[in-house]
């Protein structure tokens, strides 16, 4: 039966560990939120099903984060006890550290044996549930997961494209398929048809294409005298996708492994037949699904004495301790496996030296804490070391200018008398006092409440990459492990990711920093003693929203400076780390297809940006149906003064499937194209890789072009509506704060979470209905921050300033 100091100790250590549960099941998740709006409204896929998806993803997210919330909790809930000297009067009544043990221990069994159900039983059936699952819903919506007026060359040595497709999904509005490099003897082909859709069959091993009303052209390079049309009412073809091929044995790879039970585990390690590789993964596996659950012990121990120690640091020194611990036992659980999955150490000793180095760790921390000694040597405890090291430091430097001056005067003749004048430049000097500058903003408490909101929104900003960078890196270990990319490649990944989640989570930062410093400000009474001295809440608040706009300014000059850049430095790593060649978008060295002006659409196979030539050239020229009526093919093509000049080609037009005119040229031939060679030069990004500037000029190209992308005007209005979501999410969380008064920095941080969830469902909400065009562009992505400001001005109504 517990005592009453067990319940006391269980109820310290539960809330946090709750709410550390809901915190980094939540920041894991927060990458979800856009995926479930787009694949509810654009893809059309039932709530209830993306309901199943997330249910069945939770398992693979709490056996990570059961024992990061434990630690927390014990951190947080001990740590407590400490800074409130509750656990000196323990000591003083006689009371061993060894007897918090068995409560710790407890919980942490408890933890344990939850982990490793859920790792044994749960976490593989709901794996192999979700890729089911996913696979069948991406079969019921596959057409619509194609943007429109975007070319797909993910087909083996084809190239796709849709003119237009309705927003809830259905079949798409004019279709076009060629080949995607014209050359050789094979035959080239182009279809244009009025209506499709793709569908899978066979499980999803295959791509078929359904076409409508199509016209087939054909031709050999070699005759282009001999050109055929056909035309189909409908026709079906089957398109090798390699993308999804790809995907599916990356899916199959990781099936293998983690979608697999305890006891198909066991029977591929003992298998002699299978890879050593595949063994060795699969033994990594079975010591990964008991040494995981059992980290929950270990972390259990060594946050003990940790949180002991932890008198002055408070909930905020805990949180980053905790984030620390995280962080070095994932390094270490990583490294180990892929050591053993090499075959450089045991399976068994790899994934368990971690828990063995650190249940070690704690047990030393623990012998050490209840003699009364702190594990940190009295002399870094104290500041003495770095005290000495100082004034050793400031002693050797007078002892330098001393020198230099003894040399200097010895060096210039007619100087004897220097010291003594020197002496009577000191005792006569001339002050002049100046009235001290009074600042009205930022005065004493400005300042106090500015270095209060720093620190914290530092704490939580690096938390939060920290823990974005595990969850980043979990989904990715599988990819690094297999295609062995440099380090340096990996690192350079990481190191330009972390911008752009510097910039996704800025303004939850904002938020979850307000609220926890206002928290703590009413908890210490300092709330109330500002108040006191006739100071209103209104004009205590200002500093956080002055912090929330240097905040919001310089993430927009992160997106507009930086990002652009950084992120494509990240795709080109993302492609290194994924074992896929170069990025090919519109435009690579050997495929080119790009949309011109009107209704143009080029192809070609090089572009000599110096000297203005095309090599082998293809024009198509479309109606405002979308049907092809002219066609050019030129083995050059080259910029004159007068315009664009083709030789060795011909061109040809037609009305339906039938040809009105063939043309065949050798020499020179000048042709009317809109584009100039910078058109050809220039460089295909997205959103996420443009400045407002440039996205900016190139959604008013689309509109001019008769050829509006609601997408791209999202993303326009984002990099300004996003960073201004900090402010907003400082307003909105000054008033909770206000009304929590003393209920400490743990209310404050789970009302923010709850806040967070429901903003980022909104935005993500909203922003969807924007892409898909159901709201102007700017009403779907401005909605948010204009409601939550509403929202925050009728709650600082009822507020007591």
């Amino acid at each position: 039966m517990l005592r009453r100091l067990d319940r006391y100790l269980l109820r310290e250590i539960l809330g946090p560990f709750g709410l550390g549960l809901l915190v980094y099941t939540f920041i894991l998740l927060v990458q979800q939120f856009f995926d479930i709006a787009d694949w509810v409204i654009k893809r059309g896929i039932p709530a209830a099903t993306v309901g199943q998806l997330l249910l069945y993803l939770l398992p693979s997210l709490i056996v990570l984060t059961l024992p990061m919330a434990l630690l927390l909790g014990v951190l947080l809930g001990i740590g407590r006890l400490a800074s409130d000297s509750e656990l000196i009067a323990l000591r003083s009544c006689g009371v061993s550290v060894y007897r918090l043990v068995p409560v710790v221990a407890g919980l942490s069994l408890a933890v344990a044996l939850v982990n490793g159900y859920l790792m044994v039983e749960v976490k593989p059936r709901t794996n192999q549930a979700f890729v089911q699952l996913t696979a069948e819903a991406s079969t019921r919506t596959l057409s619509s997961q194609f943007e429109p007026r975007v070319f797909y060359s993910e087909f083996q040595g084809q190239v796709l494209y849709v003119f237009g497709a309705p927003p809830r999904g259905g079949d798409w509005e004019g279709v076009f398929l060629a080949t995607a490099v014209p050359g050789g003897d094979a035959p080239n082909e182009v279809i244009v048809a009025r209506r499709g859709r793709l569908d899978l069959v066979e499980g999803g091993e295959r791509v078929h294409l359904s076409l409508e009303d199509a016209v087939q052209h054909t031709f050999e390079l070699a005759r282009p005298d001999r050109y055929e049309t056909r035309r189909y009412e409908k026709l079906r073809l089957v398109l090798l996708d390699r993308a999804g091929r790809s995907q599916r044995e990356r899916t199959r790879v990781k099936q293998e492994v983690r979608a697999m039970s305890l006891g198909e585990l066991r029977t591929v390690a003992a298998d002699p037949a299978r890879p050593v590789e595949q063994r060795n993964v699969a033994q990594v596996e079975i010591q990964k699904m008991f040494a995981i659950p059992a980290a929950a012990l270990v972390l259990g121990l060594l946050a003990l004495p940790l949180a002991y120690n932890n008198r002055r640091g408070g909930k905020s020194s805990g949180f980053a301790l905790s984030i620390g611990i995280v962080v070095l036992y994932h390094v270490l659980i990583t490294q180990g496996e892929e050591a053993a999955r090499l075959g450089k150490l045991q399976p068994v000793v790899a994934m368990w030296l971690p828990n063995i180095a650190l249940g070690l760790a704690g047990i030393a921390l623990l012998v050490a804490r209840n003699h009364d000694r702190s594990p940190i040597p009295r002399a870094l405890r104290d500041g003495s070391l770095l005290r000495s090291f100082g004034r050793g430091l400031r002693t050797a430097r007078r002892a330098i200018s001393s020198t230099r001056r003894a040399a200097l005067a010895a060096r210039q003749p007619g100087t004897a008398g220097m010291p003594a004048a020197r002496r009577f430049a000191r005792r006569h000097r001339i002050v002049v006092r100046l009235p001290k500058l009074r600042l009205r903003f930022p005065n004493l408490i400005d300042r106090y409440v500015l270095r209060r909101f720093g620190f914290i929104f530092g704490l939580v900003l690096v938390s939060a990459l920290a823990l974005r960078v595990v969850a980043d890196f979990t989904e990715n270990v599988d990819d690094i492990l297999k295609h062995q990319p440099p380090t340096s490649i990996v690192l350079r990944y990481y190191r330009y990711q972390m911008l752009q989640m510097a910039f996704e989570v800025a303004p939850l930062a904002v938020l979850v920093t307000t609220l926890v410093t206002f928290s703590l400000l009413a908890r210490t009474n300092e709330v109330i003693a500002a108040r006191s001295l006739g100071i209103s809440l209104y004009r205590l608040a200002v500093p956080a929203v002055v912090a929330a706009l240097l905040v919001a300014a310089g993430a927009t000059l992160l997106q507009a400076q930086i990002l652009p850049a950084s992120n494509q430095k990240v795709a080109e790593a993302k492609d290194r780390i994924k074992g896929r060649p170069p990025a090919r978008s519109l435009r690579s060295a050997d495929k080119q297809w790009i949309l011109g002006q009107g209704r143009f659409m080029y192809n070609y196979l090089s572009f000599d940006e110096g000297r203005s030539e095309l090599r082998r050239l293809q024009v198509f020229e479309f109606d405002a149906n979308n049907r092809l009526v002219a066609r050019l093919f030129a083995e050059h093509a080259a910029w004159t003064p007068a315009g664009w000049t083709v030789s060795e080609g011909w061109s040809r037009t037609f009305e339906g499937r039938e040809q009105l005119e063939f043309r065949p040229f050798d020499g020179p031939a000048a042709i009317d194209l809109p584009e100039s060679p910078s058109y050809f030069a220039a460089e295909v990004r997205r959103p996420a890789q443009m400045t407002f500037a440039e996205l900016a000029d190139y959604v008013k190209g689309l509109r001019e072009g008769g050829q509006p992308q609601p997408k791209y005007e999202v993303a326009l209005h984002n990099k300004i509506a996003f960073p201004v979501g900090a402010i907003v999410m400082a307003l909105v969380g000054l008033p909770f704060s206000f009304r929590l008064q003393r209920k400490g920095a743990l209310y404050g941080l789970g009302i923010s979470i709850i806040l967070g969830i429901v903003f980022l469902a909104v935005y993500a909400f909203f922003s969807t209905l924007g892409e898909v065009g159901a709201l102007p562009a700017a009403v779907a992505v401005w909605s948010p921050s204009l409601l939550f400001s509403l929202l925050s001005g009728y709650l600082f109504l009822g507020v007591r300033s």
